[in-house]
């Protein structure tokens, strides 16, 4: 049969994958939470009598499924058409996911939030029995009201295009426009202060969201895998966006997470076209960091949360490090973080050939810099060719007699590496810094160097050198 029942009552897990109708045994009492999710071969599922709890998301993106039915001796449960019902009949438990149509009796007053329309893939219809005290349909969508105004959106079909939702909404359903797969843009009311989970899941034409600035709240996976939304800028305010919001956003390529944000999960996994991300005032490119779509969910969380131990690309890490300490200077933590860390970051922004930051950093944590440490900063930048580093080293710390040693050995190497970069300002530095290591045969080398490199820059400034020394010739031309 394929079920995984523990102690003979308990459903765990259903494995089949090749059966169109599911019967559960009679010594069944409990179906576990997800225990039957994602069989979309299943169309109808049949509960026995002994069964006395049914669990959270049972019956899951089970796509096809269009009937479920229930013994007449169920004690807790019943069914209406093929829909799940308490016994009494008064609280709706779930819409299988392959209706078509559900029609809810009068007689109905609650509507279980978490289950009932969760994964409804094909429902274009849904009436209200107009003797319900509770419930209505407006536009063919179905919403709560207290009498005199609609205050919650509970469900709304898969086929609709636009939806105006009413200002006295308060509240909007889990699963509400879940599926809903022809929907191009929602302007969610003021009234509205949070966003349930999985209410626009799947929803892949969703163009555009337009939020309430009294918005506080994102649900888990509300806007994941809507594959037409290129940007998500929630309203400064929001204090939390739950795990997976935007997950498998395929085509999201700006996400902002507002200053305001307190909490904040792992929020944008495989959002593959991510070119844009601002957390909390500090902006990140892909053009600056290639692997941003890979890293964004690290990156927000640790700006976020503060999470500093993060395992990420330190490449990434460091310089981001370094932004959040100027936004958050008063922070104790990072700055504490900062001065536990501080040889291995240097080192660390040293390899990575980020000079600015390696400055940024040695400016504002002097008292970090000592004579034992900086010697092996300038170890680092000699060992992995650094030279344009370690001329800022040179120029930040004059008195310093080991650059001016290793130079003594190595200054052409150091010069034509530097051509080959292209770092201008550091092959002037370096030339004027120390003129006694420049002759004539270097200065040759130097020049056709820079002309192999198409360093023209530098190859004019260096001919122009050798014409002011009086060391220009004839055949100084043909170069």
């Amino acid at each position: 049969m394929g079920l995984v029942i523990d102690n003979g009552c308990h459903i765990r897990n259903y494995t089949s994958k090749d059966k169109e109708i599911l019967i559960i045994p009679a010594t069944v009492t409990e179906i576990g939470s997800f225990s039957l999710d994602c069989h979309p071969e299943l169309k109808e599922i049949y509960i026995p009598n002994g069964v006395r709890e049914i669990g959270y998301h049972v019956f899951y993106e089970c796509f096809g499924l269009e009937k479920i039915s229930v013994g007449g001796g169920n004690w807790e449960f019943c069914d209406i058409d093929g829909v799940l019902y308490n016994r009494k009949k008064t609280k709706l438990l779930c819409c299988p996911g392959g209706r078509e149509k559900i029609h809810i009796p009068a007689q109905v007053t609650e509507i279980e939030e978490a289950n009932a329309f969760a994964g409804c893939v094909s429902l274009k219809e849904i009436t209200v029995d107009s003797k319900n005290p509770k419930f209505v349909t407006l536009d063919g969508i179905l919403y709560e009201h207290n009498g005199k105004i609609l205050t919650k959106l509970i469900r709304c079909p898969v086929d609709k295009i636009s939806v105006h939702i009413p200002e006295s909404v308060t509240g909007i359903y889990r699963h509400a426009f879940e599926h809903c797969a022809k929907l191009q843009e929602i302007t969610i009311p003021e009234s509205v202060t949070q966003v349930e989970d999985y209410t626009f899941r799947y929803c892949k034409n969703l163009r555009q969201v337009h939020f309430p600035k009294t918005l506080k709240d994102i649900g888990q996976h509300c806007f994941s895998e809507c594959d037409s939304l290129t940007e998500m800028i929630p309203p400064k305010g929001l204090k939390s966006i739950r795990p997976a919001a935007f997950n498998y956003c395929k085509n999201l390529n700006h996400l902002v997470i507002p200053e305001s944000v307190r909490f904040v999960g792992y929020i944008a996994y495989s959002c593959s076209s991510l070119e844009h991300l601002t957390c909390q005032g500090i902006t990140l490119t892909r053009q600056e960091y290639a692997n941003l779509p890979d890293i964004a969910d690290s990156l927000i969380y640790m700006i976020v949360r503060k999470e500093l131990n993060q395992n990420m690309d330190l490449k990434i890490k460091y310089p981001v490090l370094y932004q959040m300490f100027l936004m958050n200077q008063e922070d104790s933590k990072i700055y504490s973080h900062i001065q536990e860390h501080f040889d291995n970051i240097i080192k660390s922004l040293i390899r990575n050939n980020q000079g600015q930051y390696v400055t940024d950093y040695l400016q504002s944590f002097r008292s970090c810099v000592r004579a034992e440490n900086l010697k092996e900063f300038i170890q680092c930048a000699i060992e992995n060719k650094k030279f344009e580093i370690l001329f800022w080293l040179f120029q930040k710390y004059p008195d310093n007699k080991q650059i001016p040693q290793y130079l003594n050995n190595q200054f052409n190497e150091v010069i034509l590496q530097l051509i080959y970069e292209k770092s201008v300002k550091a092959v002037q530095g370096y030339i004027e810094a120390f003129p006694q290591h420049l002759h004539t045969k270097n200065l040759d080398e130097f020049i056709r160097w820079a002309i192999d490199c198409q360093n023209y820059e530098i190859q004019l400034w260096l001919t122009n050198l050798k014409y002011q020394q009086g060391n220009f010739t004839e055949k100084d031309w043909t170069l």
